[in-house]
């Protein structure tokens, strides 16, 4: 009797050309196999393979990388969305600060602005009193250091008299 698995692989490459049952079957039974064992070998061809052990390991890694993949995809999500929020928070505040500042000016620029006429006019007169004032202190200063000056020029003059 033939090979069983030579039979099996013959079987399979003339399904895989497209060669009908009937005919594999009567080159089956003319090759000195029986009815039934070539039928036996027909069904066993036909019948899908129970996947090797490594293909399933492999399915497994395979599920198992797309499993850490997805995972980190939605870690990094969550960081890209937390990151955001407290942009979006640090933004409010900024713009809250911002007012605060715009209403605080606000407030200064309108104190600061006199709005009495009368409280403007003593303004100007004491401005002008006060350049006036300044004025009679650097005159005084200069006189001060003239006479000083002379004071040491006459009395290096005397010094050196002796």
């Amino acid at each position: 009797m033939i090979n069983e698995q030579v039979m099996i692989d013959t079987v399979q490459r003339m399904l895989d050309a497209g060669i009908d049952e009937p005919t594999i079957l009567s080159t089956l039974v003319d090759t000195g196999l029986s009815q039934e064992d070539a039928t036996n070998i027909i069904s066993k061809v036909k019948t899908p393979k129970a996947p090797l052990m490594e293909e399933i390991v492999q399915q497994q890694d395979v599920q198992m990388l797309r499993n850490v993949v997805e995972t980190q995809a939605q870690e990094q999500g969550l960081q890209q969305t937390q990151t955001q929020n407290v942009l979006d928070i640090h933004e409010q505040k900024i713009d809250d600060v911002s007012k605060k500042v715009d209403e605080v000016k606000q407030v200064i620029q309108n104190q600061a602005s006199p709005q009495d006429p009368g409280l403007n006019y003593k303004i100007t007169n004491l401005e002008s009193k006060m350049q006036e004032v300044n004025a009679n202190s650097k005159a005084n200063l200069d006189l001060m250091q003239k006479i000083l000056e002379i004071n040491r020029k006459i009395l290096t003059e005397l010094e050196a008299k002796k």
